[in-house]
């Protein structure tokens, strides 16, 4: 709920408008009512209901069909305005508000007129009937016979201006606003040079003619090398390109389009790197070189980092392979391909079993642990035994049992009166 001056209302369901509240929700004012932005518009807080409408002034109008200028309605589409009336710019030009007639597209205005600028000049808006003349402020000047400086006309010609004053550059040099009485300067900076002893680069002066720049650098190309504003310390080198940047294979690698800043490194990806400290399996950089790159699954890896069980990598050493899974055997076991979430578990068969508790025969699971298997079957050795894969009483005679006659003998004597023939 939200407040409407001291009221409340659900925006959901309500709009305030004005300090009143209206029905439906979410839709926009018009003064205190709602309207439909879809099919309506609000001008100077009446409602209009055209679709598509704009505003102009307190008025609506669809600017498909008409144009506004200046609070007045045209029944023209797209039309251009000059103040409040609608002119044609194929035949008129509109300037400083006025409309001019008769006019070619290439007119310029002048103030409030259109002027042919082959014919005419224009200076501050004043209109002067010769050609090729230029402003000396509000004044038109011909630079055949005068000269301008800061708004002044001087009757030589071929003059320059230093600042506010006029100088002959045959005789003179003008360095930011400061005029040298010798002819042939150049200007770096704030001060003056002669161009045979000297060489500027971007305002900074070294004192030795016929260098080049580099950025704002001075160089000699017989002993340096400038790629891109950046000096190499030996002269001729080639410049590569990294990345759109200029560098020399020299000093710098690059890969990709990164540039580092050392030679004789290799790539991996877009990454340079040192064989010497690391090792780079399909574009996977690690941290220790000479390492042998394995193939898994169409990808390079490194047994010493990962693991690969049936093309499926693992990003972990160390761990066994219980199908296409990997695993550790410190937390789980594998049985037949299946894993178990416990760990110090045996194998019976296709399935996991703890020796602990269970006895394993041939796949089979028994309690507890400590029995004796017979075949698949489990057994109490101290009760019973194995005869030809059958579980007997282990005072039973078996055919294969490579006993001899004493111990025989020793086992009728004991069990004789137990006998019955």
């Amino acid at each position: 709920m939200k407040y409407c001056e001291s009221k409340l209302y659900n925006p959901r369901y309500q709009t305030c408008c004005d300090g009143v509240i209206t029905v439906p929700g979410g839709w926009p004012c018009c003064k205190t009512e709602v309207y439909n932005s879809e099919n309506a518009i609000c001008c100077k807080d009446k409602i209009h209901y055209k679709k598509g409408a704009s505003c102009c002034k307190d008025e609506a109008y669809n600017p498909e069909y008409e144009t506004c200028c200046d609070e007045k309605i045209y029944p023209v589409r797209n039309g251009n305005c000059c103040g409040e009336k609608i002119y044609d710019p194929r035949t008129e030009k509109c300037c400083d508000g006025s409309i001019n007639d008769k006019v070619e597209s290439f007119y310029q205005c002048c103030s409030d007129k259109a002027y042919n600028p082959l014919h005419k000049t224009c200076c501050s808006g004043k209109l002067y009937s010769e050609r090729d003349l230029e402003c000396c402020g509000e004044k038109s000047y011909s630079p055949l016979h005068e000269s301008c400086c800061s708004g002044n006309l001087y009757s030589q010609r071929g003059m320059k201006c230093c600042g506010h004053k006029i100088y002959n550059p045959l005789y003179e040099s003008c360095c930011s606003g400061n005029l040298y009485s010798q002819r042939g300067l150049q200007c770096c900076g704030d001060t003056t040079y002669n161009p045979l002893n000297g060489t500027c680069c971007s305002g900074n002066l070294y004192p030795h003619g016929g260098l080049q720049c580099c950025g704002d650098s001075g160089y000699s190309p017989l002993h340096h090398t400038c790629c891109s504003g950046k000096l190499y310390l030996i002269g001729g080198l080639e410049c590569n390109s990294c990345g759109g940047e200029s560098y020399s294979p020299l000093y710098e690698t690059c890969c990709s389009g990164k540039l580092y800043p050392h030679s004789g490194l290799q790539c991996c990806g877009d990454s340079g790197y040192s064989p010497l400290h690391q090792t780079c399996c399909s574009g996977k950089l690690y941290p220790i070189g000479g390492l042998e790159c394995k193939s898994c699954g169409g990808e390079s890896y490194s047994p010493l980092y990962e693991t690969c069980c049936s093309g499926e990598l693992y990003p972990h050493s160390g761990l066994q392979c219980c199908g296409d899974s990997g695993y550790s055997p410190l937390h789980q076991t594998c049985c037949s391909g299946k894993l178990y979430s416990e760990r110090g578990l045996g194998c019976c068969g296709d399935r996991s079993y703890s020796p602990l508790h269970h006895t394993c025969c041939n796949g089979i699971v028994y309690e507890p642990s400590g029995l004796s298997c017979c075949g698949t079957q489990a057994y109490d050795s101290s009760t019973l035994s194995c005869c030809n894969g059958k579980i007997t009483h282990s005072y039973s005679i078996c055919s294969t049992d490579r006993r001899t006659i004493r111990d025989y003998r020793e086992v009728l004597r004991r069990f004789s009166p137990l006998l019955i023939f």
